[in-house]
């Protein structure tokens, strides 16, 4: 009797390569004479033959770190966040840790190649990778940028497969989303779904983590359009930003989502600003770009040593990095801020009266170098 279910098996066209895994028989391309029986039977075998006991499961490899809690091998994952949170620069952080092998802000990198689409705001990439480089006093070598967007559902897709596939990065940035998936209806979980299976193909080709980068919608909280693409991610990361102007902006990386692992706490960011060393505009005023350098939260260092403790804290780690004691408060907020310590204005002003009024048992090169002068912000 013939099996009902042979019915369902279409015969594939001769030019699709969609059975080329099945090298050889009895689960091999199906053989020239072979009835829809025969070429059924052996696609069940071959489907059999893949289910696993429990015994086996341990023979699956567990995640692969390539940011520490944050990011992992052969998973995608996407980082979102409201226009002008800095996530573009929340991304190239992350690449230039793992091209050069650097701890990202003390979380350990699998170190390899990565690959980065700047499908937008290719202006910039240039000055705020060189601010990077400048800033860590090394090279981003292990990043290799292309320059322009390639659609998701184009056949170059295919041809940015076989790159990746060929390449072995540990990371391919896909900056943004909504640039490679023009025409596309991203809040249809119909077309997105399909553009997610584009993606799982990069995936599953290179075996890097595939990142996303993402704006949100009316709602901050959540990556913009069709919830078929977070289902699909391993990891989600949001990018908030509170305050204005450089000295004031905090940004905090937030997970979302960490499907297989947990979640690394809230992290937050001040903006440091570099001058890029031999480069000036036109009227001479300095070429700059923007870092993100972690922040020590206030509250809890606080809580553990007291308001005064947390004075002479920050005192020592001035004294440490040669800072001045002329210095005023707004270029001494600049300076934390380029250390790492968050520090409100009360507490800074009680930092600067502890230092200058304390018993002069210190260096000259601290108390003697006036405002503005011979030292190294």
């Amino acid at each position: 009797m013939t099996n009902p279910n042979v019915a369902y098996l279409r015969e594939p066209p001769p030019d699709d390569d969609m059975w080329a895994d099945f090298s050889a028989e009895p689960s091999g391309p199906r053989a020239v004479g072979s009835t829809s029986e025969e070429y059924f039977e052996a696609r069940l075998r071959a489907l059999d033959g893949e289910l696993l006991d429990t015994a086996a499961l341990d023979s699956i490899q567990p995640l692969e770190p390539v940011v520490a809690d944050v990011l992992f091998k052969d998973t995608l994952a996407r980082v979102y966040g409201a226009s002008g949170t800095f996530k573009s620069f929340m991304t190239l952080d992350f690449a230039g840790c793992v091209g050069t092998g650097l701890h990202w802000h003390g979380q350990e990198v699998t170190a390899g190649p990565v690959i980065y689409l700047v499908a937008e705001g290719i202006k910039g990439i240039r000055k705020r990778v060189r601010a990077w480089e400048q800033h860590h006093g090394r090279k981003m070598t292990g990043v290799y940028f292309l320059p322009r967007p390639v659609q998701a559902m184009d056949p170059e897709w295919l041809v940015l497969i076989e790159l990746c596939r060929r390449r072995r990065p540990s990371l391919v940035v896909i900056d943004t989303q909504a640039r490679v998936t023009v025409g596309i209806e991203e809040n249809s979980n119909t077309e997105m779904g399909r553009v997610v299976d584009r993606m799982e193909q990069l995936r599953a080709a290179s075996e890097a983590c595939v990142l996303l980068v993402h704006h949100t919608g009316h709602d901050s909280e959540r990556g913009r359009g069709a919830t078929a693409v977070k289902g699909a991610l391993q990891t989600e990361l949001g990018v908030l930003r509170t305050g204005k102007g450089l000295l004031d902006t905090q940004v905090t990386l937030k997970t979302g989502k960490q499907k297989d692992d947990e979640e690394l706490g809230d992290v937050v960011f001040g903006l440091h600003q570099v001058a890029l060393d031999g480069e000036a505009k036109d009227d001479g005023s300095p070429v700059t770009s923007i870092v993100l350098v972690p922040l020590n939260p206030v509250a809890e260092p606080q809580a553990r040593t007291g308001h005064q403790g947390r004075v002479e804290e920050i005192a020592a780690a001035l004294d440490a990095a040669q800072v001045s004691t002329a210095w005023g408060r707004d270029r001494l907020r600049h300076k934390c801020t380029a250390l790492g310590i968050q520090v409100e204005n009360r507490l800074l002003s009680d930092v600067i009266k502890y230092r200058r009024n304390r018993p002069s048992d210190l260096s000259a090169d601290l108390s003697a170098a006036p405002e503005g002068t011979g030292q190294d912000e």
